[in-house]
């Protein structure tokens, strides 16, 4: 699979080395990934006052209604039906945007309503769990992913912001629902994306029934480690990325190809793992360096 590489990176890697008119895509024989479906965000009018709406008002400001597809849904479906390339269907944003979070003080009015108004967290997050199931329904009725996709940004580099209780109380069954939907309309490949270090949160979230993690822009630490999480998983739970972004700031190429001939032989050997950066490719990667790292591994997934 292919990293996400902005167009302001691929440009200064053109003056680089990057042949003109050409990708890291290109040149690597990547396989791309798209996600595809309805716009999952709270209605913009709301902003600033989700956590506040009464039960009416949240369902306006989560609508599940076709509306939220793009304008040319009709065509991405038919293009679709003959690709070759990965899918896979954005199916919630997460715990924090369900209650409305874009900024410091929504975040702050958010925090303290889940100590303060519980009662008031568990009807919204039921109802974002019915909106997220009926939204996703109607996306598996035109279109057949490889994965889903949840992302959930519930952590900095010290841990989830909020306790495991609470989001086991809050979240977890919106969770539950959403591989419930998945799975009776037969995809079984249910994927969490993560920022920072949310390792404790991954027993119940597995047991909820995710079996893939792609865990990004998080600290190097040993409870991140992928074969950490291979060890204490198994293959059961697929991986996606992992390579530490030290290594790609790494220009010594001998020291890149000895750190990733340590991390991902290992992991492939077990299976259900696909090596990528464990963040976003930015501009003081050179193009010199990432180049290196992607003839690497495609040596040693030969």
């Amino acid at each position: 699979m292919e990293e996400g590489v902005r167009d302001e990176v691929l440009a200064l890697w053109h003056t680089q080395g990057l042949p003109a008119g050409k990708t890291h895509v290109d040149i690597f024989g990547l396989r791309p990934h798209e996600n595809v479906g309805p716009d999952m965000k709270f209605v913009p009018s709301y902003f600033g006052r989700v956590f506040d709406l009464s039960l009416s008002e949240y369902r306006q400001a989560f609508n599940a209604t076709q509306s939220r597809f793009p304008e040319d849904w009709s065509q991405t479906v038919r293009r679709l039906e003959d690709r070759d390339h990965i899918v896979c269907i954005w199916a919630s944003r997460g715990f924090f945007p369900a209650l409305g979070v874009g900024d410091w003080p929504t975040l702050e009015r958010a925090l303290i309503g889940m100590a303060t108004e519980p009662a008031r967290v568990r009807d919204r997050m039921e109802m974002f769990g019915e909106f997220c199931a009926e939204m996703l329904e109607q996306t598996m009725e035109d279109v057949e992913p490889e994965f889903i996709y949840l992302s959930e940004p519930i952590s900095d580099n010290d841990g989830p912001l909020i306790s495991p209780e609470m989001f086991a109380e809050y979240m977890l069954p919106v969770y539950r629902r959403l591989v419930e939907t998945a799975r009776s309309n037969g995809c079984d490949n249910i994927l969490l994306s993560t920022y920072g270090d949310t390792s404790r949160l991954f027993p119940m979230l597995i047991e909820a029934g995710i079996n893939m993690l792609w865990i990004s822009e998080a600290p190097e630490i040993p409870a991140l480690d992928y074969r950490t999480l291979r060890e204490q998983y198994g293959p059961e739970i697929g991986l996606i990325g992992g390579l530490p972004l030290s290594i790609l700031r790494n220009e010594s190429p001998a020291g890149a190809k000895a750190a990733l001939e340590e991390i991902v032989p290992p992991l492939l050997e077990t299976g259900r793992y696909v090596p990528l950066a464990g963040g976003r490719v930015r501009e003081e990667i050179p193009w010199s360096v990432y180049s290196n790292y992607r003839e690497v591994l495609a040596e040693l997934l030969t």
